[in-house]
């Protein structure tokens, strides 16, 4: 086989396949590679919680296909909850599918196809990449992006003390992240001179946001506060800005609210902060991107100048932790990375 395994324990691995025929000859396969330890096996969403929490596996095989939760929904629930390597299985489903970038979007490792003629050569292939999946690498399928936010976008929100908070903030950002799209609230007048300023300070690029701007990482874009409301918006593999008239039902422009919620479609590649800021601005946006699968989080209390925003936010539990200000850029991005998992169980 192409990846030769050391003197570890094998990997443990666990299958979800609702074909009961699949699931015996992916037992049968697996259980073949000395590097693998089938430790359990389930045919459904619900199912899969179980055999989870009961056998704590190193890497999961996941069918694209199933029926009631589908495991591109399961994906998404996995990877807020519990985040761990996962490699999908799909019959007949070419690189460039909507279902394939969708499981990589969320954080699938690897999408397989599911072999229609069994060599040796294709089951010794579907091994290889379970074994390089537990390991954190893209074996034998449709690789993920290089990037590490590969397909993510990170949106944040601020307004009273938040030329402080976004300072702070983007000075401890490293050089590899999503495109970012921020929200402050401020005259325009004011916001040409921080945008400006940002960008003198930092090694990434700021400016405005425009209409049909595609983003790209290390991308920075301020919301301008003009009579239109800045979104965001997924297609043809790329985040885009929109925009959208004003309306009477959104107090402030740029909206908070208004931004996060245009992401709600594709919240598992969504992180989103809200910073200290007067009100409740972004609170229900955030709530909708969580419920959603988006990866969400508050400036702390004692960081804020005022803790209105986040603290809406947690009321409404809206945020899934907070942080002060010098350390909550590194978390949210930890966190759109899959490497910490939720207080909530499965």
């Amino acid at each position: 086989m192409g990846l030769r395994g050391s003197d570890q324990a094998p990997v443990r691995v666990v299958v979800v396949d609702d074909s009961v025929t699949m699931q015996r000859w992916l037992r049968s396969v697996l259980s073949k590679d000395p590097r693998l330890d089938l430790v359990g096996v389930a045919g459904s969403a619900t199912e899969a919680r179980a055999v989870i929490k009961a056998t704590n596996p190193d890497v999961l095989t996941l069918d694209i296909e199933m029926p009631g939760m589908n495991g591109i929904e399961f994906l998404a629930h996995l990877m807020r909850l519990r985040p761990m390597p996962v490699v999908m299985l799909a019959s007949a489903v070419s690189p460039d599918s909507a279902l394939v970038r969708r499981a990589l979007a969320i954080g699938a490792v690897a999408c397989v196809p599911k072999p229609t003629l069994p060599t040796p050569e294709s089951m010794a292939a579907l091994c290889d990449s379970v074994f390089a999946a537990a390991h954190g690498h893209a074996q034998n399928g449709h690789d993920a992006d290089q990037s590490a936010y590969h397909n993510k976008i990170l949106l944040i929100g601020a307004s009273t003390g938040g030329v402080t908070a976004i300072e702070r903030l983007l000075a401890r950002l490293p050089d590899d992240i999503p495109p970012i799209v921020i929200a402050q609230h401020m005259p325009q007048s004011f916001l040409e001179s921080f945008v400006r300023r940002l960008d003198r300070l930092g090694p990434h690029r700021v400016d405005f946001t425009r209409s049909r701007m595609q983003l790209a990482p290390g991308d920075i874009r301020i919301a301008p506060s003009f009579d239109v409301q800045t979104c965001v918006t997924w297609h043809s593999n790329a985040w885009h800005i929109q925009e959208i008239a004003r309306d009477n039902a959104h107090r402030f422009c740029p909206s908070i609210d208004v931004l996060f919620a245009s992401s709600t479609t594709w919240a598992p590649q969504v992180g989103a902060l809200l910073l200290t800021g007067l009100g409740s601005d972004g609170a229900k946006g955030m709530l909708a991107l969580r419920r959603n699968g988006a990866r969400t989080m508050g400036q702390s209390q004692n960081s804020c100048v005022i803790y209105g925003m986040p603290g809406a936010a947690l009321a409404l539990d809206a945020s899934e932790a907070e942080a002060d200000i010098d350390t909550i850029g590194a978390e949210i991005l930890s966190r759109m990375q899959g490497k910490r998992a939720g207080q909530a169980t499965l």
